[in-house]
């Protein structure tokens, strides 16, 4: 079993048309650059963002907030094989 587990400072966003096996609709809105790049390399690694599979409350999937208090982001992520994805409940 291959994890991966990392502060990317990526954010990955919630799920689009076509990423179901790469991720979830539970992440938070905010996508960058680098979000679009660990989707497409997790769609060619075979991996998926597990962070973004099941709900949790917006409090729950912040990873970074800005020192004043303004800006939440989900940039950490733990990436697992898609063949141990389990199905939204």
């Amino acid at each position: 079993m291959l994890i991966i587990k990392r502060n990317m400072n990526v954010e990955v966003g919630n799920l689009v048309s076509g990423l179901g096996k790469v991720m979830g609709r539970h992440g938070m809105d905010a996508v960058n650059d680098k979000g679009e790049r660990l989707k497409e390399v997790c769609g060619f690694n075979e991996t998926v963002i597990t962070g973004t599979i099941f709900p949790h409350k917006e409090i729950h999937k912040q990873t970074w907030v800005s020192p004043n208090g303004r800006t939440n982001n989900q940039v950490d992520h733990i990436l697992v094989n898609s063949k141990f994805r389990t199905q939204e409940s």
